[in-house]
């Protein structure tokens, strides 16, 4: 009985001191796995995930080492990497709004070429006939020849207003000269090709060169280029001149009605072809659309055989 406790007692010994061995091996995994726990997560966040790296094996069994860029999950840099949208594109952001072309753009222009158009179907009777007697009775034996050179000045203050201080302009000085040379090459283009089609006679018979009003064209293309780049206020003053020129042609018996009206319509249109065509030519001659500085001198001019003024330009970019 006695040597039966005894077996009893040696083998709940066994068992305490296996339960406490195995405690004792399991504890320690334990602490060790919380440390490197620890350890590794105060190590990234002091690295700010600057240095990471993982092993691998390529096919000859050598053990390799491939570095991985850091990865930024702050808010902040979640919020400036934001998905672009189709408006935010750099050729959207470039391109001003006066530079796209919208069907709208088309009505003004559309309806005085379309009644000019109209107006060549029987130009010696109705309104023409009408406006032509008017003037005639006001005209009398006077002339006036201002609208030669008035023609001129819209033009003239397009590319000479971006130089007063104080004047804003939509665009740089290589801008309004490729939007300039780009509206009248278009306004010459489709002027002359209207007078070589036509042929209409003037009314005070000089010549078969009437129909459109070149006059009119120019003094038109420059109007909408003031209004364009600088606002309805100067263009305001822009398109009164160009109603004068209008009217003096009417007034000097040298265009029908129907030829003025032509001759705004195709004004306007070359104006917005201009810019409408600019960014195409911004990236065939790499222009950036920066504000660049130019200097510009002009030097009047009068010629007393021919009794006619002038001004010449000379730029600097």
């Amino acid at each position: 009985m006695h040597r039966m406790n005894l077996k009893k007692i040696a083998y709940y010994r066994h068992l305490i001191s296996l339960a406490i061995i195995i405690a004792m091996s399991i504890v320690p995994i334990s602490l060790h796995g919380q440390q490197s726990n620890t350890t590794i997560d105060s190590t990234l966040r002091e690295s700010n995930f600057s240095e990471f790296s993982y092993q691998y094996q390529d096919e000859a069994g050598i053990l390799n080492s491939q570095a991985v860029e850091p990865i930024d999950l702050s808010d902040a840099a979640l919020q400036s990497e934001s998905m672009p949208t189709v408006g935010d594109t750099p050729a959207m952001n470039d391109t001003m709004p006066c530079e796209r072309f919208s069907f709208k753009q088309l009505i003004a222009p559309g309806v005085l070429l379309g009644l000019g158009l109209l107006g060549t179907i029987n130009e010696k009777n109705g309104v023409n006939k009408a406006v032509k007697d008017c003037m005639d009775d006001w005209r009398g034996t006077h002339s006036c020849k201002i609208d030669n050179y008035l023609r001129f000045l819209p033009s003239a203050a397009y590319l000479g207003l971006g130089f007063i201080p104080g004047v804003k302009a939509k665009h740089n000085t290589r801008e309004r000269l490729l939007v300039a040379a780009t509206s009248h090459a278009s306004m010459l283009a489709l002027g002359y090709g209207f007078k070589l089609v036509f042929k209409e006679r003037r009314p005070d018979m000089s010549d078969r060169k009437s129909f459109p009003s070149g006059h009119v064209s120019l003094a038109f293309t420059g109007a909408e280029l003031m209004r364009i780049e600088y606002g309805n206020g100067y263009g305001l003053g822009g398109y009164a001149a160009a109603t004068a020129v209008a009217f003096l042609r009417l007034y000097n018996n040298k265009h029908w009605l129907h030829d003025v009206v032509m001759g705004a319509g195709i004004g306007i249109l070359s104006a917005r072809i201009g810019y409408w065509l600019l960014p195409f030519e911004r990236k065939l001659l790499k222009i950036n659309n920066k504000k660049a500085s130019a200097t510009v001198a002009a030097m009047p001019s009068y010629n007393p055989e021919y009794k006619s003024v002038g001004v010449s330009f000379v730029a600097q970019f």
